[in-house]
């Protein structure tokens, strides 16, 4: 016996993977697609080779759950505060889903804020610094400072720069507080 649900095209698709036999890979594919958008690798059609599909029915499911997963409100884990969506799929399939996320709430919460972030504003993705030691001429030759070479990592919206900043001990200082305050 096959279940049938509606897809956002009025589209009726019969998946094999909803059936009450296929849980244990019902469960796979949901942390598939769960890793995929926490950028590590997603459902693979190789992967369910056990779920009688088509290739066409994996990519439905897998497009269908994936815009499910991307919806913030269901990380409420909160079946009155869920999409539509989730009302669509059978009991079985919702308690799959909640226990999914119960499980993976966390991880799917930092990539979806790291996801919403980086397509709006400048996201750092990593730093490197140096330090270096400037010494004056031989006419100020007692003029020791050490600076910070600071090299931010940037991702704006699909590209990615290099911010670079030169620090003395003041402004290194400023920076660090002003971290310190955005962080508390």
């Amino acid at each position: 016996v096959k279940i049938c649900f509606k897809m956002d095209n009025d589209h009726i698709m019969q998946c094999d993977l909803f059936h009450r036999d296929k849980l244990e890979e019902l469960y796979k594919f949901l942390h598939r697609c769960i890793d995929e958008i926490c950028n590590s690798t997603g459902p693979n059609f190789q992967h369910f080779k056990n779920v009688q599909w088509t290739k066409e029915e994996f990519n439905n499911v897998h497009k269908h759950i994936s815009t499910f997963l991307h919806n913030p409100s269901c990380l409420y884990i909160d079946e009155e505060k869920m999409p539509l969506e989730y009302h669509e799929f059978p009991e079985h399939v919702q308690q799959a889903i909640l226990t999914c996320l119960r499980v993976r709430k966390n991880q799917l919460t930092n990539a979806l804020l790291y996801e919403y972030s980086s397509r709006h504003i400048p996201t750092m993705l990593e730093f490197d610094w140096r330090l270096k030691y400037v010494m004056g001429s031989s006419k100020m030759a007692s003029i020791r400072e050490p600076l910070l070479q600071l090299d931010l990592i940037l991702k704006e919206k699909q590209a990615n720069q290099i911010l670079e900043l030169e620090l003395n001990k003041d402004e290194l200082d400023l920076v660090i507080n002003a971290i310190e305050t955005v962080i508390s």
